[in-house]
């Protein structure tokens, strides 16, 4: 019998959940409140790259790099192949990025280069140089449209036979004596055998639907557009100041326009300065303290006289307390979740949704077997699920 797999969420980890279930043959359902990739997918700064320290990171980046330059050849998602440079602060952080290339190389990886400091002003040359060692580059990574990726992932997932169900919420669920689970969609109950709750910024809601906690901070984060006075001669990479582990949140840039930039602050931990966000209201412009904040360490950075600066827009960031995805079953194996992909969701969304198809359908990832490591019942995770989490407690 066919297993009927109903996919909460129509953001980038959603539909790579659907593109994959439906290619292992089961009937899927996407619900999506909205439309596809209107949530944080489509509220990104678009960047993919390979270009980071954890293993597990790095691997799950590669494969759904090597989907992105699938779907750029069969489904004409657009790559802005611009490249993307991690910056080293410090010369012993250089061995540290040589591990990652040689990591790179042994999954199939093998166009990544280590850049010393004259490199970087090669690749940059309005860059400021001054106290840093080096980079990694990754010539073929760059930036893409969150929201035509969700389409093009939906499209295969719909050649397969899945269904979209658009402007949809979920308003209940219970388990049938028979063990299914009946979702309440727009009034009307439907059944299925398995769900995936792949909900963003959402999945703290959700999760408390389906009677399984899902311990998610939600944080705003913004994008500054800023105006350059010429158009330069060259293409500015995805220039990425923040180290993963280091505290707080650094810069990053990159190009945008033929005279423009989009640039901001990242990081993949929760800030203890910034309020826990309620998805359904939260604030929607750039404040002027984090545009004056911008500013201020891009032109510091970035030698060009006469940067105009303007707000963006705000997207959420749906972290865990842990700052890993939580990304598996439930104690209820039929229920798996797919949530916390904080500011890195279309980097690496597509393949988190891609696994967690697998573990609903098939019992265990196969395209990242290591990705057990994200399980929700994880011991990091113990302590934030004995107690209400910030996310029932609206900000």
């Amino acid at each position: 019998m066919t297993a009927r797999i109903a996919i909460i969420g129509a953001g980038v980890a959603g539909c790579g959940a659907a593109r994959r279930a439906a290619e292992l043959g089961a009937d899927v359902t996407v619900i999506e409140q909205n439309h596809p990739g209107t949530g944080s997918s489509g509220r990104s700064a678009g960047v993919y790259n390979i270009q980071t320290l954890d293993p597990l990171d790095v691997e799950i980046r590669i494969r759904a790099r090597e989907l992105f330059f699938r779907l750029e050849k069969d489904r004409d998602l657009h790559l802005s192949r611009i490249g993307n440079v991690r910056i080293a602060t410090e010369e012993s952080q250089l061995p540290r990025l040589q591990e990652v290339i040689d990591l790179q190389h042994r999954l199939g990886a093998d166009d990544s280069a280590l850049l010393d400091r004259d490199g970087l002003q090669r690749l940059v040359p309005d860059l400021n140089v001054t106290g840093l060692a080096g980079g990694l580059l990754g010539p073929h990574d760059g930036h893409l449209d969150g929201q035509q990726l969700c389409d093009a992932l939906l499209a295969e997932a719909t050649d397969h036979g899945a269904t979209l169900r658009s402007r949809t919420k979920v308003t209940g669920h219970h388990v049938t004596p028979d063990g299914h689970h009946a979702l309440q969609l727009n009034g009307e109950e439907h059944g299925f055998d398995v769900v995936v709750n792949a909900a963003g910024g959402w999945a703290g809601q959700v999760g408390n639907l389906l009677g399984h906690q899902v311990p998610l901070l939600p944080q705003v984060h913004e994008v500054v557009q800023v105006k350059l006075p010429r158009q330069l001669d060259y293409v500015v990479p995805m220039v990425n100041l923040y180290m993963p582990g280091q505290a707080g949140e650094a810069l990053y840039f990159r190009q945008d326009g033929p005279d423009s930039l989009i640039a901001g602050m990242h990081t993949y931990t929760v800030l203890d300065h910034i309020a826990v966000a309620d998805p359904d209201d939260y604030r929607a412009k750039v404040s002027e303290e984090y545009l004056y904040e911008v500013a201020e360490a891009l032109t510091e950075r970035f030698l060009v006289d006469d940067l105009g600066f303007k707000p963006g827009w705000t997207g959420i960031y749906p972290l865990s307390p842990d700052s890993r995805f939580i990304l598996g079953p439930e104690s209820d194996s039929t229920v798996v979740t797919c949530a916390g992909l904080g500011g890195v969701g279309v980097t690496m969304g597509a393949i988190a949704g891609a696994t967690a198809a697998e573990w609903a359908l098939e019992g265990a990832p196969t395209t990242v077997p290591s990705i057990t490591a994200l399980r929700p019942d994880r011991p990091s995770l113990a302590a934030f699920r004995t107690q209400p989490t910030k996310n029932e407690v609206r900000a």
